[in-house]
């Protein structure tokens, strides 16, 4: 009893110590764990390119490992170049917007808006809601520094420069050396523990696959029907709407959301500079919100049960709770990596106290007296 309790204390204390670096540095593990992504993805290549016989020679691990970056690198950067005239274009169409039709429009729109409710005593007589959303408007240019944007945009591009950097120095050493990343950690880990962490590895690995398969999959089958049904029904930018619903499908329940607010925000800009009709306005508006609602159903209840369903053992209402928290602590991002992050730790538990508690199960019923 006494060396499972130090067992336990042990194995308490190494997790709190993960957790807690986790929290500290949680920029740093998310490097580590794109470039473990990427590694896995792109370690089948590296295997084949390495087995390649030329004129009797064999292509050395740490080319296999560069020619694999690059290949992974030109991938993302076509997709890059693919999206890129799309957003460009989308950046020319607002800066052709003429700023006194759509101050024009809103200010119509709010004085019908004050009319209907003056008219139906909804509100006082001196309520003006031009004159209340005016003065937020202003408030909020007010406290718009130019300074203030400079620094923040400096600090996205070096934020951006170290993640990239990051990634593609930790993704090389990880396909050129086998399971690097994981042996680092392995021996931070006590040797008492060490066979566990091979086990809690190997399923992790596996339930991991299996939930990014899932979800690289979702992401592509949703951006593609989103951006279809967009096209057929005369929606501009619809490769873009589809690649911007696609993408931010990643992130759990608020993710469609935000997609689709975007896409109404994309596709009524379009129609902008043409100087669009309300009722032009609002059959795109009704064709975009049809569009995500129909793809939406169908994500969650034939996509869902069928591609993630099988990738996760848990509840819904469970990954629901998990979800929620989760948004609390980290956000977005907190909410994106949550069902990863509780699989991770529900294989740990499951490993280190499982049979912590059925050891003592057991022995509670061996210290009980035979009646007699």
């Amino acid at each position: 009893m006494k060396t499972n309790s130090k067992r336990i204390i042990l194995i308490s204390f190494v997790l709190i110590a993960f957790i807690a670096a986790f929290w500290y540095f949680t920029d740093i593990f998310i490097y580590m764990f794109v470039a473990v992504v990427l590694s896995v993805l792109g370690s089948p290549l590296v295997k084949l390119l390495t087995k390649l016989n030329i004129k009797g020679r064999h292509l050395p691990k740490s080319a296999a490992a560069a020619l694999t970056l690059v290949v992974t690198i030109s991938i993302l950067s076509g997709f890059v170049y693919l999206l890129f005239p799309l957003v460009a274009y989308e950046i020319q169409q607002l800066s052709q917007i003429n700023p006194d039709l759509i101050t024009d429009n809103v200010s119509n729109m709010l004085l019908n808006i004050e009319t209907f409710l003056h008219e139906n005593e909804l509100v006082n007589a001196d309520f003006q809601l031009s004159g209340i959303i005016t003065g937020q408007i202003n408030q909020y240019l007010s406290a718009i520094n130019v300074s203030t944007i400079f620094g923040n945009i400096i600090d996205v591009f070096f934020s951006t420069f170290i993640f990239v950097f990051s990634v593609i120095f930790m993704t090389y050493f990880s396909l050129k050396d086998n399971h690097i990343i994981w042996t680092m950690i392995k021996k931070m880990i006590p040797v008492s523990l060490r066979e566990n962490f091979d086990n809690i590895l190997g399923q992790t690995k596996n339930q991991l696959i299996r939930y990014f398969g899932g979800v690289l999959s979702e992401m592509v089958i949703v951006g593609t029907l989103e951006g279809l049904l967009c096209y057929f029904l005369g929606i501009p930018n619809a490769l873009l709407i589809g690649v911007i619903g696609g993408f931010l499908n990643i992130i759990p329940y608020v993710g469609p959301l935000i997609a689709g607010f975007v896409a109404l925000v994309v596709a009524i800009t379009s129609l902008l500079p043409s100087v669009p009709s309300q009722e032009m306005i609002s059959i795109v508006i009704f064709k975009t919100i049809g569009a995500f609602v129909v793809v939406k159903l169908i994500d969650d209840f034939i996509l869902q049960p069928v591609i993630s369903g099988k990738s996760v053992n848990a509840h819904p209402l469970e990954m629901f709770i998990v979800i929620l928290l989760a948004g609390r602590i980290g956000g977005i991002l907190g909410m994106m990596f949550a069902v990863p992050a509780y699989t991770v730790i529900r294989i740990i538990v499951k490993e280190f106290y499982s049979q912590y508690f059925i050891a003592n199960a057991e022995e509670d019923v061996a210290e009980v007296p035979d009646k007699p």
